[in-house]
């Protein structure tokens, strides 16, 4: 398109220089330049196109658009779309080609607009309303109702567009008088095959007749149609059917099969042929043409006569009914007439009797068409081309067409009787047919046998074998000219035919008959059927007379012969011989009738005129057609000539009513126009007016008189002149028409100088009507014919009557009627002269109009059943029950159109027409016609709409009749309806009235009267509303100003800006081209409408202060339109409105009052307006009004206008400030509420929360308290929705004083004080706490309560209820497991984050369960754009700055608050403890591990922490999950530091571990274990040695004697471990089972020796902990296996050097053991079978060396457990691995489940039966790896150090290398790394294992450390590792009471027993990979 737009501007650039110098040649032959017609728009030239074309374009561009979205969404309707635009495109390029002729032109864009309407409608796209060529209406040019009426149109027409192309031909309107067969002869199936006619016809089963021409199929006996033109076009219509046939019970199809041939068949060729296998040659070409010749006379000498084959039917009625069940051919059956003759035959055929087997048939098809010929020409050519015969129906249609001009005769040959004469055997008679004139010539050509075949000269019929009384019933049709219809007649030839050729040859005719065709009378032959007399022919005597015609002398008709035998030479009558035939003559132009005749030739038989006059009345109507107006020449005649003008006249009068009655009939309306032209034409009774007039006057005068009453008094019936009269009225029109004309004729031939006279006599006629209605006789069916044809009438009148004296006459008629009497009449009446003649001229509208509008008025007021709404409630619940009483659809059952919508309907239409006629051009001046209809109806049909239900369909029509009345009205008018007005409050109800209609018509909340895509209604409608509103306000200035009408005014205002605000008029919301269309014709009225709403503001004057705040709302949503100029006039109002609420009176409401005088009344705030702007920006911003524009325009608009202002710029400007600030969270927290982020979402709520705190809007705060209660609830944060909800509460006291509206909650709409309000949020607040598992916070929630109920209220019954809710809570912190959200840092750097983030940096608290890896990921999904940091360093300004994000995510240590330090020096449940320490903090810690690069050592020396101290803004948890960090203090720790805190962590553990072992002895002793032995026996990490070897030394305190201090502090805390110890192995011993007696030793003898050193070098301390041995109860024999299930019993990760993190949340359990597992193992079965896998934390230190049979063991397990397999370490406890001397040899090994290489034979695990846990799933696979992946730091060892030495805490040996921007920090003590989930409830005692099959106590002597024998309690280990040259063995005692399950298989595995081999060595197994996502960097 560009290219073709580039080359011809180039060829135009061209040609436009060489036109400058035309005696250059160009580069291009001037044949081929076309100059196009061109446009130039910005500058750039465009072809100019036809506006199809550039319509074309326009909707293919706003198509394509939508079309790409549609792709994107898959939408269903994209292929339609795309189909629709490759046809315009088609089209288009069509219609620019240029090569189309006109017409085609017209159809290519009535197409394209039809392809554009319908896209439109799929696309949800406006309709474009058009005229009838296609074009795009100007609907500036036409009436309201006019363009209602299109666009009711347009909808048609799409509807119809849019139906599929098969329904939409049915939609044609089609002729419903005009039925059609068509048939075609496809193929005829007999044994017997010779040339044959096959003559079809309709025959009606009833009357055993046929009623339709014949169609003649000449078939051959090769099976194929003779006639040429007949080959494979055996097709015929049969037309002129009415609707009284197809309604026949039996119409068939019958076929009379005549053979063509000799007398006897031949049976040469008995095989069946066919049609379809035949083919036409030259001789049977030759044969089928000229063997017969087109006469049907034998040619060539050869010997042929007609004889019977056979007949075949078919019945056509199931067709006729249902033609689409009856598709392809049908078949006819055929049968043979062997002795019968075709009628018998067809008879026998059709009572199925005696028939015997059918084996012959013909095959046709049949369709039903509707229409006259011409429409089925076009409608179906391909079926009804211009060859096809038509057949027509032998009488007259159902409608007569006058140019349909018939002179048919059907002659039918009925039967004959005939004597032998000479013969000894029955003759065999055929008869010949030839119509001959007056000399007995025979007229050629005049025949025919058949539709479609041609004329034929004779006729011949069939003959049958040896009957003298023959039975043919044989018809067809004689065409005869109708000049010389009246000479001819018929003659009949009758002849033997011999069964023998030679003989035949020799026959003569034997006899002859005839009969004549016209009557001695003149009428033509008679319908029905004639005897003929039959004649004897001597041929020898015939032939010497030379008069042909002799026979004419002679009677034709037995009837004729009165018993006589006449003769004439050679012709002598047979007394016994007689022929029967049956005549049916279908003429238009020739008679039948006597008494017609009579009545045409009345003055030479006056004497029988009155009986020729009467008779009139039996004519048929066919006949009176035929000499219409012969006849009317014939009366007009006889009423001016006759003598006898009383007896005569009235005959002639009723004969001329009859005549127009008979032509107004339905059958001959057609010659309606006949009777017209007669009319004006040919009628010349000049003197006939005077005569029908002084008719007319004695027939009204007659029918007036008092009706006679019988002696009883009851009334006669209808009398003859009443009769008389209505026949009178009802042809009124046509009687006028001729009184009109004859005096016109006469005026035109002896002057007018008469007139007066004339019009006198004519009104007193006119008046005798008005007496005829006021006339007490029942005549109403006079007066509605009257009412009828009075705008005919009074048209036809205005030619020779004056228009204005008529016009008054019509107007008394009218007014005449009373009321409620024919009324429908009278509007039909009226809705006629509105489109008469009359109407047009304006001194007769003027009369007629308000009599018009009256009735009109009158009959929309009139009340009738369904007026009102109710009334149509009435009727569909009414119709409903029906319905449901029926069990029927309400939309199955039909009603009768109410009178209500009757009556409105024929109002609608009047209003219509007298709307669109003012708009006409040649009607002369309307302001008065708009005068009257205002005046008279606007009110009404104002009123009429609004009682409707917008459901109904007239409620648009009715509207657009208001608009258009509005339209026409200007402000003379407005000025002329006030004053019509009787009093100020009529005006003032019909203002509020029409503007409330207004406001309704616009608003968004009520149904629209117009659909939506009715743009130019739309649009017209506002553009109408506008003008009026325009006038309306100069009305309200005037009239409701001084006295000031506060209701007025506010209607006003509210109705103009719900019309400002309304989308169809916000034209920033539509697309490019619907803009520019609306702008370009309907322009931006918002302007004017904001200037007209401005304009009325500052009218108000005085009395603003009374719309002050109301107005404040709809003014701040008009000024947030997004117009420019309409915002800058609309945004100065507030301040207008601020002044005027400043400046108001304080004493008098909404008004200034004295202020004028007295400066100290001023209100002096603007706090109502304040307040409600501040609410109602809150509304409409969150509607989506409003943008970042407006925000600036506002503040720069107000700011300056206060600042200007003394006494407002101090006020003025913080309210600009604050509500500009107020705008901008708003507009936030718009963009933001949609968004997916929870995090963002709840950021902006709170964000508007805090700014209505500080501005102090209860309102405002409470609403948005519980949006962000609602958004908590909406994520499950139960916490956070209780402390959200708890802000409510603080604005509520412990009264009774009554809630204010703006301290109301929605969810407790009963509370009325603030009591009942605080309770009952109390109530949910605690119940919220519950949930979220704060039982603390629900306590101190509940505390209040109690106090308000024991000592306020005295509710002991609710105090009861709480102080046991109070215990449950209480009970449920220690009992209840509760997880610690952990926290998170989280970093927003750079631009691309909302406002509110931008680099800022939050605390989060995170969800249950949830770990760093999970939050990351759920903050990258939450912000998709981000990237997140691998380190922690702070980023430099190229990030911060830039349009990119990024997130910095670690894990952060809360710090508990000061306040709780109460709880270091007691013993309190560690549960209690971990509350405080995570909840409600507000600080928080994390650090960062690094070397001292000056130190060369690579010990706890030179290990230094980064430690980072954050202060969020609000405590945690609160009323969001997240705060943002306000301050922020980083330092570094020491060394020695981080020595002296890991030791206060380590003592600190151990302290918490004999606190809640002295509190809960049912507590798994596996955690002291393994905490006392990492500390007495620290084999890995190097114990206090470390510290001593590091810190401890001269030189070191010699080198920093600055820390002499923590030196000293760090050997205290050494020495007070001691005693702590001492304790806990004392608590050890005295809960440790006999299975634990020789590790319990061996940590004794650890700890002893550890004592000594220790009291030895620090000195000895003693413990405010002491032992009470006797409440310590010893359960040896139950505690074997204490931690089987035990989620806590993980080995200690940290060890006691570790820093940041002591052991406290790892070695001990705080869910206490509250049953047994016993139940667990009772179930299982202890079969032997290999082990199950290994535990994770100790796979790569026991690779099997035959993994392919490990892994078949496993899959082996999962087949026979059929468990899910989940791979993780969450729900087992890797076993304590005790390290022995290096001396001690050992050969028995405890094997537990970690290991992976088992013995050969082990005890059957036992198979768990229930969940581990019924909380949280096993972790995956990849989380599995990916924590298994972690590298080794201080705060977490690796896999390898897990495996082997756990038990070692000392050792510090992992963290060999520091990075300081590691993301992973050494503060953590996730319970990720800590704590598994929890396990379920245990059933039993943990300590109960009776139910096992073998002995578990401990047995010494079975212990054995030689060889490798076996014990029943364990086995020793011995593991060899090489490290360089030396070999060291160690072996390790592992605990068989710690049996270990894993959580993968669910298997137990007890006392397994595994054979290690010595000799084979593994290799030491490296430690882990970090994983790929892993962010710490070693």
């Amino acid at each position: 398109m560009i290219v073709v737009s580039f080359l011809s501007l180039l060829l135009l650039l061209l040609l436009c220089c060489f036109c400058r110098n035309k005696e250059q040649r160009g580069i291009f032959p001037k044949s081929y330049i076309h100059l196009c017609d061109y446009k130039i728009i910005n500058g750039i030239y465009y072809i100019q196109r036809t506006e199809i074309v550039e319509e074309i374009t326009k909707v293919l561009l706003e198509w394509g658009t939508i079309l790409k979205q549609y792709f994107l969404l898959s939408h269903p309707d994209f292929h339609s779309i795309r189909s629709k635009m490759s046809a315009l495109n088609n089209n288009r390029a069509l219609l620019i080609s240029g090569n189309l002729p006109v017409d085609e032109m017209r159809k290519v864009k009535v197409t394209a607009t039809s392809q554009i309407d319908t896209g439109n409608n799929l696309l949800g796209l406006d309709m474009v309303v058009r005229d009838e060529s296609g074009d795009i209406l100007d609907t500036n040019t036409i009436c309201t109702t006019e363009l209602y009426e299109h666009h009711m149109n347009a909808v048609n027409r799409i509807i119809k567009a849019s139906r599929p192309q098969s329904y939409q031909r049915s939609a044609k309107p089609l002729n419903k008088y005009s039925h059609n067969i068509l048939l075609h002869v496809n193929a005829f199936v007999c044994k017997f095959q010779e040339d044959s006619d096959l003559i079809f016809t309709l025959f009606d089963g009833e009357c055993h007749r046929a009623i339709s021409e014949n169609y003649v199929v000449k078939w051959s006996r090769n099976g194929i149609a003779r006639d040429i033109d007949q080959f494979d076009n055996n097709r015929v219509l049969f037309t002129d059917l009415s609707k009284t046939d197809v309604s026949i019970s039996k119409m068939y199809l019958v076929c009379y099969a005549v053979r063509i041939g000799a007398m006897e068949m031949k049976e040469n060729e008995t095989k069946r042929a066919s049609i379809t296998n035949s083919m036409l040659t030259a001789a049977s070409k030759k044969h089928s043409q000229l063997s017969i010749s087109s006469s049907g006379s034998f040619t060539n000498g050869e010997y042929y006569m007609r004889r019977p084959f056979g007949v075949a039917y078919k019945d056509l009625t199931p067709i006729i009914n249902k033609p689409e069940d009856f598709k392809g051919n049908l078949d006819m059956p055929f049968i043979l007439c062997e002795k019968d003759n075709l009628d018998g035959a067809l008879r026998k055929l059709i009572a199925n009797k005696d028939i015997g087997k059918i084996d012959s048939r013909m095959a046709v098809t049949v369709e039903v068409l509707q229409g006259d010929i011409k429409q089925i020409r076009e409608d179906f050519p391909r079926l009804l081309h211009t060859n096809v015969p038509i057949a027509r129906k032998m009488g007259f249609p159902e409608v007569i067409y006058r140019v349909d001009v018939r002179n048919d005769l059907y002659l039918t040959l009925c039967s004959g009787e005939f004597s032998r004469l000479t013969k000894t055997s029955e003759k065999n008679v055929e008869v010949s047919v030839y119509v001959c004139n007056e000399q007995a010539q025979v007229v050629p050509g005049v025949m025919s046998i058949g539709a479609g075949l041609a004329p034929i000269d004779e006729y011949k019929s069939v003959v049958y074998y040896h009957d003298d009384k023959p039975r043919w019933l044989e018809t067809f049709k004689i065409h005869v000219p109708i000049d010389d219809f009246k000479q001819c007649h018929l003659k009949f030839i009758f002849k033997h035919r011999s069964s023998n050729e030679q003989k035949d040859k020799m026959e003569k005719p034997f006899a002859m008959s005839y009969i004549k065709l016209m009557q001695d009378n003149g009428t033509t032959i008679t319908q029905g059927q004639h005897t003929l007399s039959v004649y004897k022919i001597d041929h020898k005597k015939l032939d010497k007379s030379n008069t042909a015609n002799i026979y004419m002398e002679l009677p034709a008709t037995v009837a004729e012969l009165q018993g006589n035998k006449p003769s004439v030479t050679g012709l002598s009558l047979l007394p016994k011989d007689n022929l029967i035939i049956g005549v049916n003559l279908c003429s238009t132009k020739l008679t039948q009738s006597v008494s017609l005749l009579g009545l045409l030739n009345w003055s030479a038989h006056k004497e029988i005129l009155e009986e020729s006059l009467n008779a009139l009345s039996n004519v048929p109507g066919e006949e009176v057609v035929k000499f219409l107006q012969d006849i009317l020449d014939a009366l007009f005649n006889i009423l001016v000539e006759n003598d006898n003008p009383e007896k005569y006249d009235q005959l002639v009068f009723m004969s001329i009513i009859h005549l127009i009655e008979t032509v107004s009939d339905l059958k001959y309306q057609h010659f309606l126009t006949v009777l017209d032209v007669y009319i004006n034409e040919s009628f010349s009774a000049t003197l006939a007016y005077q005569k029908l007039i002084d008719v007319l006057q004695k027939n009204i005068k007659d029918a007036i008189e008092p009706q006679e009453k019988s002696a009883d008094g009851i009334e006669i019936d209808e009398r003859i002149e009443v009769k008389r009269l209505y026949k009178t009225t009802r042809y009124l029109h046509y009687v006028m028409k001729f009184i009109i004309r004859s005096r016109i004729l006469f005026s035109a031939i002896n002057g007018n100088d008469d007139y007066e006279d004339f019009a006198n006599k004519l009104q007193e006629l006119l008046e005798m009507f008005i007496q005829m209605i006021a006339c007490p006789t029942d005549l109403l069916k006079s007066e509605g014919a009257l009412l009828k044809n009075l705008h005919i009438i009074a048209t036809d009148l205005m030619q020779v009557f004056d228009p204005v004296r008529l016009s008054i006459i019509i107007v008394n008629i009218l007014k005449q009627f009373p009321p409620r009497r024919l009324t429908q009449s009278k509007m039909g009446c009226i809705k006629d002269f509105v489109d008469s003649q009359l109407f047009y001229l304006p001194e007769c509208r003027a009369i007629l109009l308000p009599v018009f509008c009256n009735h009109i008025k009158d009959r929309l007021e009139s009340k009738e059943e369904g007026d009102s709404k109710s009334d149509i409630w009435q009727q569909e619940k009414n119709l409903s029950k029906a319905a449901k009483v029926l069990g029927q659809l309400k939309s199955q059952l039909h009603t009768r159109e109410t009178t209500a919508k009757q009556k409105v309907n024929e109002c609608i239409n009047i209003m219509n027409n007298i709307l669109k006629l003012l708009y006409r051009k040649d009607i002369g001046q309307t302001h008065n016609d708009t005068r009257d209809i205002m005046l008279i109806l606007l009110r009404t049909v104002i009123k009429t709409s609004q009682a409707l239900d917008r459901e109904n369909q007239l409620v648009g029509n009715l509207v657009a009749i208001m608009l258009g009345i509005l339209q026409r009205m200007d402000s003379q008018h407005y000025d002329i309806f006030v004053k019509h007005l009787n009093n100020r409050f009529e005006l003032q109800d019909f203002v509020i009235e029409i503007l409330l209609v207004f406001e309704e018509l616009v608003s968004p909340h009520q149904k629209t009267v117009f659909p939506r895509d009715w743009m130019d209604m739309i649009m017209h409608q506002n553009t109408v509303i506008l003008g009026s509103l325009r006038h309306l306000s100069a009305v309200i200035i005037d009239h409701f100003f001084e006295p000031f009408e506060k209701q007025v005014w506010s209607n006003f205002f509210q109705c103009s800006i719900a019309f400002l605000i309304q989308s169809p008029l916000q034209l920033n919301d539509f697309n490019d081209n619907k803009r520019q269309i609306v702008f370009a014709r309907y322009r931006d009225i918002r302007k004017d409408t904001a200037q007209e709403i401005r304009k009325m503001w500052f009218q108000l004057g005085e009395h603003k202060p009374k719309f002050v705040p109301q107005l404040v709302e709809p003014i701040l949503e008009m000024s947030m339109i997004p117009e420019m100029e309409l915002r800058k006039a609309t945004i100065p109002i507030f301040f207008d409105m601020m002044q005027c609420e400043y400046y108001s009176s304080k004493l008098i409401h909404d008004s200034y009052g004295d202020t004028k005088r007295n400066n100290a009344h001023y209100k002096a705030n603007f706090n109502d307006f304040e307040t409600e702007m501040i609410e109602k920006l809150d509304i409409l911003i969150g509607a989506g009004k409003g943008d970042a524009q407006y925000k600036d325009l506002f503040e720069l608009i107000m700011m300056d206008r206060c600042k200007a202002h003394n006494m407002l710029n101090v006020e003025g400007t913080k309210f600009v400030n604050m509500v500009t600030k107020l705008m901008e969270r708003l507009l936030e927290y718009r963009c933001i509420i949609q968004d997916e982020s929870k995090e963002n979402r709840m950021a902006c709520t709170f964000s508007l929360l805090r700014f209505y705190s500080e501005v102090n809007r209860k309102e405002m705060y409470i609403r948005y308290v519980y949006k962000l209660c609602d958004l908590h609830m909406e994520f499950d944060n139960f916490t956070e929705a209780a402390f959200t909800l708890k802000l409510h509460t603080e604005l509520l006291t412990w009264n009774d004083t009554e809630l204010s509206p703006l301290l109301r909650s929605h969810r407790h709409i009963q509370c009325r004080t603030h009591r009942e309000l605080k309770e009952a949020l109390y109530d949910e607040i605690i119940d919220y706490f519950d949930k979220g598992k704060m039982w603390e916070c629900a306590i101190d929630m509940c505390k209040i309560l109690v106090q308000e109920y024991e000592n306020e209220i005295y509710d002991y019954i609710k105090l009861a209820e709480l102080l046991k809710k109070m215990a449950l809570f209480f009970e449920k912190i220690l009992k209840e497991l509760r997880h610690t959200s952990e926290y998170f840092r989280v970093c927003f750097y750079g631009m691309g984050f909302p406002r509110f983030l931008q680099n800022k940096a939050y605390i989060f608290r995170g969800k249950e369960y949830e770990r760093l890896s999970e939050f990351s990921t759920r903050m990258l999904v939450q912000h998709p754009q981000a990237e997140l940091m691998h380190t922690l360093e702070i980023p430099g300004d190229d990030i911060t700055q830039g349009e990119a994000q990024y997130i910095q995510i670690n894990k952060v240590e809360p710090i508990m608050d000061e306040a709780f330090t109460k709880f270091n020096d007691k013993i309190i449940a560690k549960e209690i403890v971990k509350y405080f320490t995570n909840n409600n903090v507000q600080k928080f810690k994390f650090s960062r591990p690094y070397r001292d690069s000056s130190s060369e050592a690579d010990d706890v020396s030179s290990l230094w922490l980064e430690r980072t101290v954050l202060t969020t803004q609000f405590p945690l948890p609160g009323i969001l999950r997240w705060f943002p960090v306000v301050a922020s203090n980083t330092f570094k720790i020491s060394p020695l530091e981080l020595a002296v805190e890991t030791m206060k962590n380590t003592n600190k553990d151990i302290r918490d571990l004999i606190i809640a072992h002295k509190n809960d002895d049912s507590l798994p002793l596996n955690p002291l274990s393994m905490k006392i032995n990492g500390i007495v026996d620290p084999a890995v990490m190097g114990g206090l040695s470390k510290y001593e070897d590091a810190f401890l030394t001269p030189e070191y305190m010699e080198n920093h004697p600055e820390d002499i201090e923590l030196i000293e502090e760090l050997k205290d805390l050494m020495a007070s471990q001691i005693p702590l110890l001492e304790i806990a192995i004392a608590l050890h011993k005295q809960k440790a089972p006999e299975s634990l007696r020789l590790f319990h030793e061996r940590m004794e003898s650890c700890f002893i020796e550890m004592q000594a050193n220790v009291e030895g070098k620090y000195g000895k301390k003693t413990c405010d902990l002491k032992l009470d041995r006797d409440s310590v109860i010893m359960r040896r024999n139950g505690c074997f296996l204490p931690n089987m299930f035990d989620n806590n019993n993980r080995l200690s990760e940290t060890s006691m050097g570790s820093s940041d993190s002591g052991l406290s949340k790892s070695t001990f359990s705080t869910r206490p053991q509250t049953s047994s597992i016993k139940s667990t193992f009772a179930s299982f079965n202890f079969n032997t079978r290999p082990s199950l896998g290994h535990s994770p934390s100790t796979k790569s230190k026991t690779k099997d060396k035959t993994p392919s049979k490990r892994r078949s063991m496993k899959k082996l397990d999962r087949d026979i457990l059929s468990l899910p397999v989940a791979n993780s370490q969450w729900y087992t406890s890797p076993l304590s691995t005790i390290t022995s001397t290096p001396e001690r040899e050992v050969n028995n090994t405890i094997t537990s489940a970690s290991n992976t290489s088992l013995a050969n034979k082990s005890l059957d695990p036992k198979v768990l039966t229930e969940e581990l846990t019924s909380k949280r799933p096993l972790r995956s696979e990849k989380e599995k790896e990916r924590r298994l992946s972690r590298p080794a730091s201080i705060a977490t060892p690796t896999a390898s150090m897990k495996g082997y030495s756990l038990a070692d805490n000392h050792s510090l040996s992992g963290a060999e290398s520091s990075n300081r921007n590691s993301v992973d920090t050494t503060d953590s003590t996730s319970e990720e790394d800590l704590r598994p989930p929890p396990l379920p409830a245990k059933t039993r005692d943990s300590t109960d294992f009776s139910s096992l099959n073998c002995s578990l106590d401990w047995n010494p002597s079975s212990f054995s450390l030689s060889g490798t024998a076996l014990s029943p309690t364990g086995t020793i280990t011995r593991n060899t590792n090489t490290n360089g040259s030396g070999h060291v063995t160690t072996t390790s005692i592992i605990n068989t009471s710690y049996e270990y399950v894993e959580a993968k298989n669910f298997v137990i595995t007890n006392m397994a027993v595994a054979a290690t081999n010595d000799d084979k060595r593994r290799p030491p197994t490296p430690p882990p990979k970090p994983s790929r996502n892993s962010k710490h960097i070693p």
